[in-house]
């Protein structure tokens, strides 16, 4: 951000971006792919009616907008934030591709919301005051997580034979999904692992924004993280054509297999040289 003549807050880093823009230039030549598969998989009209399909056409769709965010974060220089929303990008796109594989466990995702609403009521009322949210409507809640509760039960003890409510939807931990989604499954290194330091509270996450200075003294590095910016965008790109394969797979609209094809071809091209750095970290 910066602070121009008159005390006016101008979101964007203009060096930052041309110097984004100069560095990915063939992405941006070949956008108008990218932008016409986009549009043929997300912007038309249709009738769905099993669960799934809605499913995997909305959530993709939140996928695009992720992208767009960390497209917006390294192009202002902000890598380590494009980082973070890599995580959740990623994430999102193997539960993506995971319930399009395995629909019958849909239900667990969208039932477990049920389970997260009432932790949210229940932090309300241990953080803020017991009666912040009316008796009626902590009793609705309630009443919606017991309906489900039971199916989200893991033992807590082999011995005695207790149990105890599961952190997730799912009772596979999320590595071993995303190995049952083939590609996706190989981003797992620069998906998952490499942003998880930026994403949670850990002693990397300071560590990699401090230097030695020549003076001995230890300095906060307040510069563009360009090359996370880099990395980020291109795990970022990686992930984005997956999700149109996902959506391609299920639905077979009309054009989209040709377009993606072109996009793959384009992926290839912007990146060959690139890829072979290391995804983000330095």
């Amino acid at each position: 951000m910066l602070v121009t003549g008159g005390n006016r807050l101008v979101c964007g880093i203009p060096e930052e971006w041309k110097h984004f823009e100069e560095q990915h230039g063939l992405f941006f030549e070949r956008f108008p792919h990218l932008e016409s598969a986009l549009e043929t998989t997300f912007i038309r009209t249709t009738t769905l009616s099993e669960p799934i399909d809605k499913f995997v056409l909305q959530y993709g769709r939140l996928c695009v907008e992720d992208f767009f965010e960390i497209l917006l974060n390294c192009a202002n220089g902000y890598g380590i934030a494009g980082q973070k929303l890599l995580r959740g990008l990623y994430e999102r796109a193997v539960t993506l591709a995971y319930l399009d594989k395995y629909p019958e466990e849909l239900d667990a995702f969208i039932d477990f919301q049920k389970v997260q609403d009432y932790k949210v009521v229940r932090s309300i009322e241990d953080t803020i005051a017991k009666g912040t949210i009316s008796e009626n409507t902590v009793a609705d809640v309630k009443a919606r997580r017991d309906e489900v509760m039971h199916n989200f039960m893991v033992t807590d003890c082999k011995v005695c034979g207790t149990e105890r409510l599961n952190h997730s939807w799912s009772k596979m931990n999320f590595v071993a999904m995303s190995q049952k989604v083939e590609s996706l499954g190989k981003l797992i290194v620069p998906g998952y692992y490499v942003p998880l330091k930026h994403a949670h509270a850990t002693f990397g996450a300071m560590s990699s924004r401090l230097e030695v200075t020549k003076e001995g003294t230890v300095s906060f590095v307040p510069t563009a993280q360009r090359k996370e910016a880099a990395g980020a965008f291109m795990v970022a790109h990686n992930i984005l054509l997956q999700v149109l394969g996902v959506e391609d797979e299920r639905f077979k609209v009309e054009g989209l297999e040709e377009k993606l094809r072109v996009c793959m071809g384009d992926f290839l091209e912007i990146w060959r040289k690139k890829e072979k750095a290391p995804p983000s970290e330095g």
